[in-house]
């Protein structure tokens, strides 16, 4: 599998990725921006780990997303994973 090349546009059936990507945030970046580790952002994007939150990481990520609570996705995990 290829990279994509900087600014080329990814699909993925992970909404947690899909937000990251319309930020145009790296990896890096959001985890830096919420306090968590860049491999837990990876975790979660391969569905590997259902994304938790402390309140101000919870508050961190809505600010880095513009977003309130009411318009997250109901689940942040790749579509594939639901059961």
């Amino acid at each position: 599998m290829t990279r994509p090349r900087k600014h080329q546009l990814q699909t993925t059936n992970s909404p947690f990725k899909q937000l990251r990507l319309n930020a145009q945030l790296s990896q890096e970046q959001l985890a830096r921006n919420i306090g968590v580790a860049i491999s837990t952002i990876r975790r979660w994007e391969k569905g590997e780990a259902e994304p938790t939150m402390t309140v101000l990481q919870m508050k961190s990520f809505c600010q880095t997303f513009h977003l309130t609570l009411d318009k997250l996705p109901n689940s942040l995990l790749p579509n594939d994973n639901l059961s």
